[in-house]
């Protein structure tokens, strides 16, 4: 494969599909050089971020066929703020044998110096790509391409290698041929797949891409109609895979074979095993489009002779996922007199309920908002990676740009009155960390004692340089500003199922005063304190403290 080759790869990627590798693309093999096409950028005079792996979290090997979880941490080591950049995922071979393997890109908005990111992303692994040892390396993209393949193009630090299995004596996942689909007619598809991890030793991490085809071969046009979630499958497991689709509602009237693939279509060949299709066809009919909701309200006289926008009605959900998309269904009304050239609501979350502290999660933006009229929405927006789990509230803002301007503002604030809780998905690879004991000591003031602690991982993925800090406080509810720090146990790596002991030796203060106090076991302290640093991601921080009494003086009941 020459370079040429893949310039008119891209350039017909570039046409066909407009926003390539802004969302992550679909895997490449890549030889030779990779530049930027129409000369936009190159590497040699556009890579002048400064920016370093530090930790990197992937499987030893992995399977063609299935999807490619990777946990990345950069820093912006340089002296200026990056700006928006974005990284993409190479697979290099390390004996030079097989072509590099693009697999996909993250975008990053932006770093401070010294800033980090953390991202937990998952791309396919395409049946072109030949079995061998690969290394994962990260290079830095300015434009929409990648930009170059030289040595000195790559993000440095904490590269991991791999093994990538490929071919019939590899391949660990299987499907169940005699009763693995059903479908109902209707406004509705539901399918039924069981699949199950032909592999002994190793779990496989995939989901399931669905398509309707009127011959049921791949090489014809096929319709794209959804995907499941990700699915993890232990050694030798089989699971049953249910999903609920709408129908399209542009499809015609006629004949479907029902394909399930493992991965995308496009990454799959006719002979391949990683797709099977439905062995009858059904008949699907054109779906009714559905209606956009119309909320009425009762005629009310102008306010204003200008405009004046207020909400009517917002549901949203009770839960949120960091990282992930919301749904939030919105109506907002011009009660006012004439038209407002442009509304924009502004979505946010903020831990009080006055909204005083607010984070931006996307915009609404309408056009031409008549006098009278109310008009709806279903919006998604997007829960930062920032945004730490916990209780929040929705809150709302909107501004009019308009002539006549909007000149009663003070509907255009809005809360929810029910708390949102934000979280981590519970289905994502991160972890969970835990206290499976805590043994705290008696004490005395000014003598030395051991904490023996045994944590646990019960979440979906490894942490990595996890910290748990001991204190001690007056106080029974912990609060690092109330809380004295004795110690800290620092760990390495935790994986899912791991537990790990560890006796440390604090000192107790010795200006304490006869009383009861408590003992703390914090796991990742960063977690409680806002100018810490970056926190853990978990699934579930309101398992991190441990709380031990402890009493200075007489107390005829205690044991220690």
């Amino acid at each position: 494969m020459n370079t040429d080759f893949i310039l008119n790869r891209f350039l017909f990627l570039t046409i066909s599909i407009t926003c390539i590798f802004i969302c992550i693309g679909s895997p490449h093999l890549i030889t030779g050089e990779w530049s930027s096409i129409g000369g936009i950028v190159t590497a040699d005079d556009t890579v002048n971020l400064d920016i370093i792996g530090i930790r990197m979290d992937i499987p030893s090997y992995v399977d063609a066929g299935t999807y490619f979880r990777i946990v990345d941490t950069v820093r912006n080591r340089g002296t200026q703020s990056t700006g928006f950049f974005s990284i993409g995922y190479v697979l290099q071979d390390e004996t030079g044998s097989n072509p590099d393997f693009y697999l996909g890109n993250i975008s990053i908005q932006n770093l401070v110096p010294g800033g980090q990111k953390s991202v937990n992303v998952s791309f396919p692994i395409s049946m072109e790509i030949k079995s061998g040892s690969y290394k994962l390396r990260r290079v830095i993209l300015l434009s929409d391409l990648i930009v170059s393949s030289k040595p000195d193009s790559f993000i440095p630090g904490n590269e991991k290698a791999l093994y990538v299995n490929n071919g019939p004596e590899f391949f660990g996942l299987g499907y169940n041929e005699e009763n693995f689909l059903t479908v109902e007619n209707g406004e509705m598809l539901r399918l039924s797949s069981t699949i199950e991890n032909l592999n002994e030793t190793h779990s496989v991490e995939t989901k399931l891409s669905y398509y309707l085809s009127k011959t049921g071969l791949i090489t014809d046009d096929v319709i794209f109609f959804g995907e499941s979630d990700f699915i993890q499958v232990k050694p030798s497991e089989k699971q049953t895979v249910e999903t609920i689709f709408p129908v399209p509602s542009d499809i015609e009237n006629s004949e479907y074979f029902i394909i399930t693939s493992f991965i995308p279509l496009d990454l799959v060949s006719e002979n391949s095993d990683v797709y099977w299709v439905s062995d009858e066809s059904y008949s699907i009919a054109e779906r009714e489009p559905v209606p956009t909701p119309v909320i009425s309200i009762a005629p009310v006289e102008p306010t204003t002779s200008e405009p004046d926008i207020m909400t009517v009605k917002t549901d949203y959900p009770d839960v949120m996922y960091i990282g992930e998309g919301a749904k939030i269904t919105d109506s907002v009304t011009n009660i006012g007199g004439s038209t407002a050239g442009i509304v924009r609501v502004e979505y946010l979350v903020a831990t009080q309920d006055d909204g005083s502290d607010a984070r931006h999660l996307g915009w609404w933006t309408i056009h031409n908002l008549k006098a009278g009229e109310t008009r709806t929405s279903q919006e998604t927006v997007g829960i930062p990676d920032s945004v730490r789990s916990g209780i929040y509230y929705l809150t709302k803002k909107i501004t009019v740009t308009s002539n006549p301007p909007e000149r009663n503002t003070a509907n255009n604030y809005w809360t929810g009155n029910r708390p949102v809780r934000v979280e981590y998905n519970p289905a994502a690879r991160i972890p969970d960390l835990t206290h499976v004991l805590t043994k705290f000591p008696c004490g005395e003031p000014g003598k030395d004692a051991e904490i023996i602690d045994t944590i646990t991982n019960i979440g979906n993925g490894c942490a990595e340089h996890v910290t748990v800090a001991y204190y001690i406080s007056p106080y029974a509810d912990f609060d690092p500003s109330t809380a004295r720090y004795l110690g800290i146990w620092e760990i390495n790596k935790i994986c899912v199922g791991e537990q790990l002991t560890n006796t440390i030796t604090v000192t107790v203060p010795g200006d304490l005063m006869n009383g009861e106090y408590y003992w703390f076991s914090v796991i990742d302290p960063c977690s409680f304190m806002s100018y810490c640093g970056e926190e853990l991601p978990e699934l579930d921080k309101s398992n991190n403290v441990n709380i031990g009494q402890l009493v200075i003086g007489p107390c005829v009941f205690c044991e220690c």
